[in-house]
């Protein structure tokens, strides 16, 4: 048997939980870069930051948990890079 993303089980789960909290804590993330000037670089890590926030929104959409949750994780991991002070 396999799970549809319309299923409740899928709309309730803690993994969905995790990465819809994994997605806001990137997008707080990136309001403290607000006001600074960003190199050539850390543009283009922002702008990859945002597509795998919008694929992770659409996969979790689709009820696929695993994939929104990887793409949420990788996001996060890009912005921690981004906002880390640099030596």
């Amino acid at each position: 048997m396999q799970l549809t993303g319309g299923t409740v089980a899928a709309k309730n789960s803690p993994q969905r939980a995790n990465t819809e909290r994994l997605l806001v804590s990137t997008e707080d993330e990136l309001k403290t870069t607000a006001g600074h000037q960003l190199d050539s670089t850390q543009q283009e890590t922002v702008k990859q930051i945002h597509q795998y926030q919008t694929q992770s929104k659409t996969a979790l959409q689709a009820g696929d948990l695993e994939l929104a949750h990887n793409l949420a994780v990788k996001a996060h991991l890009l912005a921690d890079q981004l906002v880390k002070p640099q030596p």
